[in-house]
């Protein structure tokens, strides 16, 4: 009798985890091409400095409260079309200890935050776990795109480049208050160091992407393009464009997000139809895809009716923010039954 040596299982970074033979793919080009909201911010942000006088700045000039509810209208529709995979008995059951967590997290935190902590308690939480969720989904995307593992370096960069975002968006959403408003150019200051020691260590990431022989030249693209995103972000805090630094990110991670649940709610339903809302559009010949967002906003449209006032929209806004980062912790891992039906090429 001989011993065997036991099997270690390599993780392939050239696939995504998914099922072969899938209609619809989540195509890189296609998500570089959303990341062209950066230049065009940017550019604009610059030509209305250089040649309108700032016209620009003034007619999209909001105070905190507007951008707090813009901030929850713009992130409610694809939490929304998130929740809406898991109208499906198979995945309740894959995930249902899940669910049950996500959902005692979203009642405790989204309500018990405001009542013990305040207003500027849960927008502090709110705007870190905000930044921490929409970076690391930008950042997970850039990684696997390079075919590149975690590093120490990536760790650091990725650390100091989501805390001072987490400060800047609780400053933004807070800009009147006056401990912010009398600290302001101390606060851009400290955000702009974090940037530039992040910058060293995003530049040694750089290089170990280049040294690794797997790399692609559209995934070292998109890993560049998101820091670009940072710092021009960063530009458009320093020189007053508040809102549209918040907007940036939030279109860019919400625009990827619907395309990645469009993509798993074709593949998902295209032989049988798992999820009973696209069973009567599927027999009229609609496909799921171009149904994923449509529903999602029409879903935010009447459940934010129904929370009239700020405090309730904040308080439901913020139960559901818990919720789906709880449940976007695991259903996007490899091997889940998410995952199986988003194929990326």
């Amino acid at each position: 009798m001989t011993d065997t040596a036991p099997t270690v299982t390599v993780p392939n970074l050239n696939t995504s985890g998914a099922l072969p033979d899938l209609p619809l793919k989540v195509r890189n080009k296609t998500l570089l091409g959303i990341l062209m909201l950066i230049p065009l911010f940017g550019v604009t942000a610059l030509f209305d400095g250089l040649f309108l006088n700032g016209t620009i700045k003034e007619l999209m000039y909001k105070d905190p409260q507007q951008i707090a509810l813009w901030a929850a209208v713009l992130t409610v529709p694809h939490i929304i079309a998130s929740l809406v995979t898991f109208v499906d008995r198979d995945y309740v059951v894959q995930y249902r200890k899940s669910l049950i967590k996500g959902s005692i997290i979203a009642i405790i935190l989204g309500f018990g935050v405001p009542i013990f902590l305040g207003g500027i308690g849960i927008l502090i939480v709110m705007a870190f776990y905000t930044m921490y969720h929409n970076l690391m989904q930008q950042y997970g995307l850039s990684l696997m795109m390079c075919r590149q593992p975690a590093t120490r370096d990536y760790h650091v960069w990725r650390w100091c480049t989501i805390l001072p975002a987490g400060v800047a968006y609780t400053a933004l959403m807070a800009s009147d208050h006056p401990l912010i408003s009398a600290n302001w150019n101390m606060i851009v200051a400290i955000i702009g160091g974090f940037l530039a020691f992040a910058t060293i260590f995003g530049i040694r990431l750089v290089i170990t992407v280049l040294k690794n022989p797997m790399h692609t030249k559209i995934g070292l693209t998109y890993l560049l393009m998101n820091m670009l995103m940072l710092y021009v972000c960063f530009g458009l805090i320093a020189t007053g464009y508040g809102f549209a630094a918040t907007l940036l990110p939030r279109l860019t991670h919400d625009l990827t997000a619907f395309w990645i649940y469009m993509v798993h709610d074709q593949n998902r339903n295209a032989v049988k139809v798992h999820n009973p809302i696209y069973y009567i559009p599927k027999k009229l010949g609609i496909p799921p895809a171009l149904l994923c967002a449509p529903i999602a906003i029409g879903i935010t449209y009447l459940l934010m009716n129904t929370a009239n006032t700020l405090y309730m929209v904040t308080l439901f806004v913020t139960a559901l923010n818990f919720m789906h980062y709880y449940m976007e912790s695991y259903m996007w891992k490899r091997g889940t039954l998410h995952r199986q039906y988003v194929p990326f090429a």
